[in-house]
């Protein structure tokens, strides 16, 4: 799970422009948005250096553990288990996917017009580190996205803002309509929060981890959690920005990045504007390649003589039913593709499904609290874009289209002009995102000469709506750990890769006796010296 969907506004570092990528995507992505949320000087904290002993914590044999899911989670789980554990550890990865090329949560693939599209989590930032360290361990490639299609924002009647092909004539109109200082204060807001953000990196890299998400976000900045509890709206007003910047811009990205409004808490609306230094990029044949080839790799990295105790086993088609305690430990039932009952038992157990209306996991004497999911629908239209009906100028331009804050109800929050998986132009190759399915008259309205439609849909992110609490625990009780928690302070895909790492720290300091020292419920105290804690490449 935790795909997170990201597309973000784009401030370049040495010009004052705004900048969308080609892709107009919903991530971090899991936003879900992927994230720029590392300062540039952490990066250096947190190198893939091999632990000189994996094992030298272990009091006792290493535990078995169960990891239920296969998204960016899953993945960061099974990924940083391995590193605390080395091979004095078994794991098994519980998926119901049917095939390990098809594992990745809520990051995806369409197929359509003969091409491959990305249809989930589709913008990484250079400065998510675990992310772009999944990438380079494993030798994918990444492809950077730039400046290539006309901005727009529609506000359901009117087009407010319909910027020039020519780079320096954008800058101009944005500076004039919006002013010098809206971006200023932007890329002030923006870095602030990212220099905070970066903290995370430096205490896990130290074994720290975090039992619930408030100790969490008050490890990295004690201002995080307040931002929870006040609208993005409100949290930009009182900093100053005009009502046109906050309806247009903001509001256009808060609606294709969590098809929600600026009423969303502020953490996760500072979340979804935070690439505004550039650096985007995706996998060359898909963001799913991240999680389904470093799932695959770990269970293929045990050595022919390696001990029974070190196996990491990729259980596909697998629905989970129950998950029970005994005395033992933890028993997890799931049925096989062939409706069998199986039946198999673990010290320890990281759950990764986000606890939304779809979650039917029966777990004995356990209360998981429900959220509510956003539905959010991808259609990709071939055909060309109803220029005259959006009220666009330029007919031979390709264009990203936001919608600000609607003057009147809208359909859709987002158009955006399509590359493929390999960054490759498609012919006239459009994502629609909506929250609802799109009739054939609604797309004929955003479309002419219409040639085909494919939607794809699901349970994307949290609806972040006011009051939703943010005050959760990623310990559902001993031994049992939930990563999904993280995203009620945002969804996108760096985020998951933080909670499943600190799931793992979490399972590896309960085993080990160093809960007390390393789990921190509060989030004080300053970090310990990092540890060079990443697997290396030949590991995998």
């Amino acid at each position: 799970p935790s795909a997170h969907c990201t597309e973000m506004l784009c401030l370049s570092a040495r010009h004052w422009a705004l900048r969308l990528p080609h892709q107009l995507t919903l991530t971090s992505c899991l936003l879900l948005p992927s994230l720029a949320l590392l300062s540039s000087g952490t990066s250096a904290s947190v190198q893939a250096a091999q632990s000189e002993d994996k094992s030298r914590d272990l009091k006792r044999p290493g535990p078995r553990i169960a990891i239920i899911g296969s998204g960016v989670a899953a993945a960061s789980a099974a990924y940083f288990l391995r590193d605390k554990f080395g091979s004095n550890c078994r794991m098994d990865i519980v998926t119901d996917e049917s095939s390990a090329t098809l594992v990745g949560g809520r990051l995806g693939v369409a197929n359509f017009d003969g091409r491959k599209f990305e249809s989930g989590g589709s913008i990484i930032h250079d400065k998510n580190l675990y992310m772009r360290h999944f990438a380079d361990v494993l030798g994918l490639s990444r492809l950077y996205h730039g400046e290539e299609t006309r901005l727009a924002v529609f506000n359901g009647r009117d087009t407010v803002l319909d910027t020039s092909d020519w780079y320096l004539v954008k800058m101009v109109q944005l500076l004039h309509r919006y002013g010098l200082a809206a971006f200023v204060q932007l890329r002030k807001f923006v870095s602030g929060m990212m220099e905070d953000f970066g903290r995370v990196y430096a205490r896990q890299n130290a074994g720290q981890a975090y039992t619930n998400v408030l100790g969490l976000l008050s490890a990295m900045s004690d201002s995080f959690p307040a931002m929870a509890t006040e609208t993005i709206e409100k949290l930009l007003e009182s900093s100053g920005f005009s009502s046109e910047f906050i309806n247009e811009l903001v509001a256009g990205a808060m609606r294709n990045n969590y098809g929600q409004n600026v009423s969303i808490h502020g953490f996760v609306g500072a979340v979804s504007l935070a690439g505004a230094e550039g650096g985007l990029w995706s996998v060359r044949g898909g963001n799913r390649l991240i999680v389904a080839n470093l799932l695959s790799r770990l269970a293929q990295s045990q050595q022919a003589d390696e001990a029974e105790s070190g196996k990491v086993r990729l259980l596909l088609n697998s629905r989970v039913t129950q998950i029970a305690k005994d005395r033992e430990g933890w028993t997890v039932t799931s049925t096989d593709a062939s409706r069998s009952t199986v039946v198999e038992q673990y010290d320890q157990v990281i759950l990764t499904v986000p606890p939304s209306q779809h979650f039917n996991i029966e777990i004995k004497d356990v209360k998981v609290p429900r959220v509510d999911y956003q539905t959010t629908v991808a259609t990709f239209v071939k055909g060309r874009l109803n220029h005259d009906w959006l009220g666009l100028r330029s007919r031979q331009s390709e264009y990203s289209v936001l919608t600000g804050t609607p003057a009147s109800p809208l359909d859709f929050n987002s158009i955006g002009y399509q590359h493929d998986v390999d960054k490759n132009p498609s012919d006239n190759v459009y994502k629609v995102f909506s929250q609802r399915v799109l009739t054939a008259e609604q797309v004929n309205q955003l479309f002419t000469n219409v040639e085909s439609t494919h939607s794809v849909s699901w349970l994307a992110y949290p609806l972040y709506r006011r009051g939703l609490s943010i005050n959760a625990s990623f310990v559902l009780a001993d031994g049992l750990y939930h990563t999904s928690p993280i995203e009620l302070a945002a969804s996108a895909m760096e985020m998951s890769a933080i909670a499943g790492r600190n799931a793992a720290l979490l399972a590896f300091n309960d085993w080990t006796g160093k809960a007390a020292e390393l789990t921190d419920p509060s989030g004080g105290g300053q970090p310990k010296p990092a540890d060079q804690v990443l697997v290396q490449r030949d590991e995998l």
